[in-house]
């Protein structure tokens, strides 16, 4: 599903941004600066925040106008096959912690950006791709909400619901 919306639904400022990731392929994303207190430079902290399977920014932004008042620089992006971004072969919990580390590494090189102050936040599947990058990078903070339990779990529930045998294997 494409974005029809944008953060100026929430009177916020941002940027339309691109950003590489694997095989060459290209995330939409929107950056919004965290609100400018002073006429000095800000170096603020900064969140990255993934949707969950078949959604988009878009559907993230009603975080935006809490987390922006609260001081923060926010980063909300399509995965891999989702909304705007690059289409590919295919989508994975993996790929979209891969397209999740390219956006890290995009915030940290800003310098409006706080040093080791990066938090990612993803639903659902994007949850579990929070999880899985923050297993092995550091991150600031950790948001996941509706991570599953297992994927193995969940992919047996979405076979029996299409009617796919499954076969366990020993």
């Amino acid at each position: 599903m494409v974005e029809k919306g944008t953060p100026a639904r929430f009177n916020l400022p941002y940027q339309e941004i691109s950003i590489d990731t694997e095989g060459g392929k290209r995330l939409f994303a929107w950056y919004i600066s965290a609100p400018q207190i002073t006429s000095a430079p800000l170096q603020a902290p900064a969140i990255v925040v993934i949707h969950g399977w078949g959604g988009n920014a878009e559907m993230m932004l009603p975080f935006a106008p809490v987390l922006h008042r609260a001081g923060y620089s926010l980063l909300f992006f399509d995965a891999r096959n989702h909304g705007k971004s690059d289409a590919d072969d295919f989508s994975s919990m993996p790929k979209f912690a891969e397209d999740l580390e390219h956006t890290i590494d995009w915030l940290e090189a800003r310098p409006d950006v706080a040093p080791g102050q990066v938090a990612i936040l993803g639903h659902s599947l994007g949850a579990a791709a929070v999880l899985l990058v923050a297993s092995r990078r550091r991150v600031a903070v950790v948001v996941s909400i509706g991570a599953f339990a297992h994927p193995a779990v969940v992919m047996r529930r979405l076979m029996a619901a299409h009617h796919v045998p499954y076969s366990k294997s020993h």
